[in-house]
């Protein structure tokens, strides 16, 4: 038995819809390609800009402490020449531990005019924290063990703990050791117990000896709360690494150990379980700046854009999913879906009635030739309500019906004839 052949009905619906769906589907996917492309492109661009927006920010306030710690070194210096003031603003000094306590009357004599001359720093450095608000604190310490602050609170903060010796913190140890300014890992501050960077200046007696350092603390909270707050658009996570790989500032980040005598320690982002993103970390603490796609531990793609913060030997990081850039694509891809959808259902609607059209005179014309092909001429006539081809074809074949009867009678007469 021969298969049954698929109609022309059939054939012009499924024409008339999958000519502009195909055609639909292959524009729909290159437009979402390119926008997904541009929009990717773009997001890089926008990351990129931000970030390095935010670390020239946080350079030039660096660079701003740094100038005002070497100025303060250099007025230390210079009042360490001048002969013994005549102001008494013992209030805000610490003195030496004894074993007991801080200071006693014996070093205040032996000290007498050193402390005098360290009181006219303390105002100095006074002003300058009360002008600049990423600073916390400010104070001197010396060879001899007095240090003196910008504010005269700190002092009893101080003496509450037992054997504090300005000389043995890590910004007066480092400035000590390599004779210039310098910027402090993180360490837990004997003040606030909170984790603070100090930028740190030595200050030099006439003779070219060391006479004390000089130093200005910001509180890592503080720049913390300005990295974490950033609003880029996206779901991201920022975080802030020194120049080994440590991490200063991240969300969610927990204080361990925050003992102002001991070494604090932070998790280093070069030895993740994840290669590429210690690649990328590598990337970061030798001061490059970038942005960088790559595979988490998920399998999803991030991109991490980073640049340096110089002044202090740190990086700023952006982490933002890659699914968050191109979200606007794929919303815009379930838009071209339900258009095609709609297209589809017009498609067919407008199939079918154009099918109708074309399909039903020739219906028609099937039925009478039907009937013509079997000897049937006094058959109803086509009628014609169009004027295109299959309307011709019509007009055509009842004039072969009408020829076709006259033959007919003319044959039934000359029978009738003979």
């Amino acid at each position: 038995m021969a298969a049954k052949s698929v109609s022309i009905k059939t054939k012009i619906t499924v024409t008339l819809v999958l000519l502009p769906l195909i055609s639909l589907v292959i524009v729909g996917t290159i437009a979402l390609w390119q926008n997904q492309q541009s929009l990717a492109e773009q997001a890089e661009s926008n990351l990129q800009r931000l970030v390095l927006e935010k670390t020239l920010g946080y350079n030039h306030i660096f660079q701003r402490i740094h100038q005002e710690v070497e100025a303060t070194a250099v007025y230390a210096q210079m009042m360490n020449k001048q002969d013994t003031p005549t102001v008494d603003l013992q209030r805000r000094m610490l003195l030496p531990w004894t074993g007991k306590g801080y200071g006693s009357k014996e070093i205040q004599k032996t000290l007498h005019n050193e402390i005098f001359r360290l009181q006219r720093v303390g105002q100095t450095l006074e002003a300058i924290v009360s002008n600049n608000p990423y600073l916390t604190l400010g104070y001197m310490g010396t060879e001899t063990g007095i240090t003196v602050f910008d504010n005269e609170d700190v002092v009893a903060i101080i003496e509450d703990l037992e054997a504090f010796d300005v000389r043995t913190r890590p910004w007066y140890v480092q400035a000590k050791e390599k004779s210039k300014t310098i910027w402090t890992d993180l360490y837990v501050d004997a003040n606030t117990k909170k984790l603070t960077v100090t930028a740190a200046a030595p200050v030099s007696r006439t003779s070219g000896n060391l006479w004390g350092v000089v130093g200005f603390d910001v509180l890592l909270e503080t720049l913390q709360d300005d990295i974490l707050s950033m609003d880029i658009g996206y779901i991201n996570t920022p975080f802030m690494i020194d120049g080994n790989g440590n991490v200063l500032v991240r969300p969610g980040m927990e204080l361990q150990n925050t003992e102002w005598d001991k070494t604090y320690k932070t998790d280093n982002l070069q030895q993740t379980e994840n290669s590429a993103f210690n690649r990328i970390i590598g990337k970061m603490i030798t001061g490059n700046a970038a942005v960088e796609l790559y595979e988490n531990l998920r399998g999803e793609q991030e991109y991490l854009a980073f640049a340096p913060i110089e002044t202090i030997g740190a990086s700023v990081g952006i982490i933002v999913p890659r699914s968050e850039i191109v979200r606007p694509v794929q919303e815009s891809g379930k838009l071209v879906i339900i258009a095609l959808a709609i297209i589809i259902i017009i498609a067919l609607g407008v199939g079918l009635v154009l099918s109708n059209q074309i399909t039903r005179p020739i219906e028609e014309l099937t039925i009478i030739v039907d009937k013509a092909s079997r000897g049937l001429v006094e058959v109803e006539k086509i009628p014609i309500k169009r004027k295109d081809e299959i309307g011709v074809l019509a007009g055509s074949f009842n004039r072969m019906i009408d020829n076709l009867a006259v033959v007919i009678r003319e044959l039934e007469i000359r029978e009738r004839k003979e």
